[in-house]
């Protein structure tokens, strides 16, 4: 396998540059904070913007968790990767993450001080510090899968190559740890997301009671009980339900849910199935049995 690494400091633009580096050197494939990504499109593991502090957020982009390790070892297998373009913000990262994901050694590394002016290195800069905003080699539609929606922001790049135009669109966003200031949600919001998502299945009967609390990391567990109508299949609808609240959640706040729980504490029996009952309970008694 043919690995690159692209290094410079931190927010002097890396991120933004990385996909015309590949592009010149015949790389498919890009390690990004995290992130596996080729072609407009996340491939594998999770991002490091995502993270509550800077310090997970560290963590999370030399790849220290085994979990994360492995995801990515397994798609650098299965997409049988050849050339590999590693960002990092100093040589001894990129060495770091290359062996971390088991493709050791880097032969050729790329310093951004090569491939961006002074001038961009200072804007690139001025965003990180001034506005805390990142940018990453993929467009929103993939990083929403990820983020959510924190404050993403499409950004398009055209350049020229053997007498074609390529346009690449990239993703401007503030990682949870970058906020400036705080970003709050009302129970009540999140009870009437809770209320209108549930509301649209057919299954459901009423909401009973919601309770919502944050994790260290400022990410919301959501208590869900519920009435659910009979007859269904109570476990796949429970699940359904949670799938689409936490979207919709996450979605209209910002705000990344770990966990919906759902207890359905009731099944509401119309009188239509009891009279049926009642119905059969009666010519049971006839029959003697």
């Amino acid at each position: 396998m043919k690995v690159y690494a692209l290094v410079g400091k931190s927010g002097t633009g890396k991120s933004h540059h990385s996909m015309w580096v590949a592009r010149e050197n015949n790389i498919d494939y890009i390690i990004d904070d995290g992130l596996l990504v080729s072609d407009n499109q996340i491939i594998a593991g999770k991002s490091a913007k995502r993270e509550p502090t800077k310090v997970a957020s560290v963590r999370r982009a030399i790849f220290s968790d085994k979990i994360h390790q492995d995801e990515v070892k397994k798609a650098i297998t299965d997409y049988n990767i050849q050339s590999l373009l590693i960002i990092g913000t100093s040589e001894r990262m990129a060495n770091k993450i290359a062996d971390a994901i088991g493709v050791s050694p880097i032969e050729k590394f790329i310093y951004i001080e090569d491939v961006s002016t002074p001038e961009e290195m200072k804007i690139a800069n001025e965003m990180r510090t001034k506005h805390g905003k990142h940018v990453i080699p993929v467009p929103t539609f993939e990083v929403k899968k990820q983020f959510s929606g924190y404050f993403i922001d499409p950004m398009v790049q055209f350049f020229n190559r053997k007498n074609h135009t390529i346009v690449e669109e990239k993703t401007v966003m503030r990682p949870t740890y970058s906020y400036l200031g705080d970003y709050k949600i009302s129970h009540k919001a999140i009870f009437d997301i809770c209320s209108y998502e549930t509301s649209r299945f057919p299954s459901m009967y009423k909401l009973l009671k919601l309770k919502s609390s944050t994790t260290k990391g400022n990410r919301l567990i959501l208590d869900i009980e519920l009435s659910l109508r009979y007859p269904c299949n109570v476990v796949e609808e429970a699940r359904k339900i949670a799938d689409t609240v936490k979207e919709s959640i996450e979605y209209h706040t910002s705000i990344t849910v770990k966990y919906v729980n759902i207890y359905v504490k009731t099944l509401h029996v119309s009188r239509i199935y009891i009279k049926q009952i009642e119905r059969l309970r009666n010519d049971l008694l006839k029959t003697g049995l």
